[in-house]
């Protein structure tokens, strides 16, 4: 998930799930999840962080862009992707039903009611947490700064842009993570058999949980209309 433009997600469900709608209890069970416990957690550093990620900016990409293709991309995007994925779009920041999407669910049926329901029970810290909830599917996120995001979907399981357009059985089943040369084509850091030599990790998708299947939309744009989304996309 992004680390950036927190103040335009105000009211967005946050983590994949939308687990959450508060900026400041992620960043409150961030710090606890990573080590501190109820005397050593540093809120005002905390609060510090989470105030400085309001506003900030995502790394503009820093490849050539073709204005002309991302032109006719814009126009793709505005009428395929933003009303879920645009600031301001109609299911932006909302959970899509899991039957809807169709995407791997144990990462959303790993979260139950009944966690939520302790979590906002805790009462050990000097806060309550309080927005806490299960939902029914995984969120509609904002793409501002797609382009470091790769490997895409809630988990990881698609290389690329241009594979997430593809049809979920033309999807690659197995590809390297972790190598830190950038094709700026397919928007992607590299999976391949470079990144296997460089001793990047493999992602089998065929593991429980790390299936890459669903979210079939724009997967049957023409392919022209693809690139061009895809140049579009490097511009945000």
């Amino acid at each position: 998930m992004p680390l950036w433009n927190w103040r335009k997600r105000a009211d967005f469900g946050l983590h994949w799930d939308g687990l959450d709608t508060s900026s400041a209890e992620i960043f409150l069970n961030s710090g606890i999840g990573n080590g501190a416990n109820r005397r050593t957690i540093d809120r005002d550093s905390l609060g510090r962080i989470e105030a400085w990620l309001m506003d900030l900016p995502p790394a503009p990409y820093p490849f050539p862009v073709d204005a002309a293709l991302a032109a006719r991309g814009k126009s793709v995007f505005e009428a395929a992707c933003a009303a879920c994925h645009a600031f301001g779009g109609d299911k932006t920041g909302t959970p899509i039903p899991i039957d809807r999407l169709g995407t791997d669910r144990r990462r959303l049926e790993s979260w139950t009611v009944a966690a939520a329901r302790g979590f906002n029970a805790l009462d050990r810290y000097a806060w309550r947490y309080r927005s806490f909830r299960k939902t029914g599917g995984y969120v509609a996120v904002a793409l501002d700064g797609i382009w470091p995001r790769a490997p895409y979907l809630h988990n990881g399981s698609v290389p690329t842009l241009w594979d997430l357009l593809a049809p979920p059985e033309r999807r690659p089943q197995r590809f390297h993570r972790g190598h830190i040369e950038f094709d700026p084509k397919q928007v992607v850091f590299v999976s391949d058999a470079r990144a296997a030599a460089a001793g990047g990790r493999l992602f089998d998708t065929t593991l429980p949980g790390n299936g890459n299947h669903g979210h079939e939309y724009g997967t049957d744009l023409p392919e022209p209309s693809k690139w061009a989304l895809i140049e579009y996309l490097k511009t945000q």
